[in-house]
């Protein structure tokens, strides 16, 4: 057998968060030391289409397609680097099923089916999925710094996102979760992750 198929996968995690969480710098840390980074989808899709409280069914059928994108890629790179995702399809179906309740969009049950097919794929399903959250006032501090487009500071949608995240992990039976704290800066956060990571049996390197 070839020796690629030899090799042992590496370390796939996925920070899941509400926006303003601290997700896209803790994954450009770990990029800095050498981990491939995977954006989240709202920053994948083209800036035409609309995100968080604006968005509609044809984002979310976007927003899910852009995460796709980065099956092949998952697949291929597992043996070689280590990833790190900002979001992932939960989190896709998280906003999608908020929309759904909203009547805002029509694709959730559609995106929930076909996402179940997709983490059949051993190889797509995350060793640990690390959710991250923060005090109000930081969520919004660190809103601060974003575009418009980006900004999502409605308190439901915040408050819902967590309960939603946790409901689609139970659907899709991906029960390797974590809840971590982001208040503090991203070193003492990374700190954290890395002993999570070490619990779950999974040693990696952050340097």
């Amino acid at each position: 057998m070839d020796a690629i198929f030899r090799k042992a996968r590496l370390t796939f995690i996925v920070l899941e968060g509400f926006s303003g969480t601290g997700k896209t710098t803790l994954a450009k840390t770990l990029e800095q030391r050498g981990w491939m980074r995977l954006a989240e989808s709202a920053h994948a899709v083209s800036s035409e289409i609309p995100v968080g409280e604006r968005a509609d069914t044809f984002s979310d059928f976007s927003l899910v397609g852009a995460t796709m994108q980065y099956a092949s890629i998952i697949a291929r790179s597992r043996r070689e680097r280590e990833i790190v995702a900002e979001g992932y399809f939960l989190s896709d179906l998280a906003y999608a099923l908020i929309r759904y309740e909203l009547r805002k969009s029509a694709a959730y049950p559609h995106l929930l089916e076909m996402v179940r097919n997709v983490l059949r794929e051993r190889v797509l399903r995350p060793d640990l999925y690390l959710l991250l959250r923060a005090h109000p006032a930081t969520i919004r501090r660190r809103q601060e710094e974003k575009n418009e487009r980006e900004k999502n500071v409605s308190k439901f949608f915040r408050e819902r996102y967590y309960t939603a995240i946790e409901y689609i992990h139970g659907e899709l039976r991906q029960g390797n979760l974590e809840i971590v704290n982001t208040d503090s800066d991203a070193e003492k956060t990374l700190a954290m992750i890395m002993t999570k990571l070490r619990s779950h049996g999974i040693e990696v390197s952050a340097s």
